[in-house]
């Protein structure tokens, strides 16, 4: 999948009170004036296999994808000054094409500690959905092992199929 193939520019303006220049100046933070960005294309390239067994009660997919962007280097596993790319890994079992499990590692990326050594560091995400008549509820959870101040992100969607066909 190709994402902003021809760039995408995105213009605003800002309208700060003079109150909100005494918020940013006591945090230390800059009062935007950039009123343009351009989000440069970026590339989405993923595979997946759905593997079916035991009378098709069962069900095994895992997948890999890659995100490349080309908007110099980032902090990411594979990075030049021109393109990065981001990969990531994950699987979906399923049971009856009803219950389904999921895990996936994403972000990946070098740090470095304290000491001024380097690490690679990742988050790893888990998920369960229930799929039911033309529903389906899926969770996500992610963000877990961050060793950061920031909680885990618990994500919840809800998906009604109109057009679903009898089994």
């Amino acid at each position: 999948m190709l994402r902003d193939v021809t760039s995408t520019f995105n213009a605003w303006s800002f309208n700060i009170s003079d109150q909100m220049k005494a918020v940013f100046a006591a945090t230390g933070n800059e009062i935007p004036t950039n009123s343009v960005e351009v989000t440069l294309p970026r590339i989405l390239i993923g595979a997946a296999r759905k593997i079916s067994f035991l009378n098709n009660r069962f069900t095994l997919a895992p997948e890999i994808g890659i995100d490349i962007t080309f908007d110099g280097e980032r902090n990411v596993l594979i990075q030049t000054s021109t393109a990065s790319a981001d990969p990531h890994f994950g699987f979906e079992a399923g049971y009856k094409n009803m219950i389904f499990v999921r895990g996936g590692i994403g972000n990946i990326q070098t740090e470095t500690d304290i000491n001024g050594v380097h690490y690679t560091s990742f988050m790893p995400n888990i998920g369960i959905g229930i799929k039911f008549k033309g529903f389906t509820l899926d969770y996500a959870l992610t963000n877990i092992g961050d060793e950061s101040v920031a909680l885990y992100s618990n994500i919840f969607s809800l998906k009604l199929d109109l057009n679903r066909k009898p089994l």
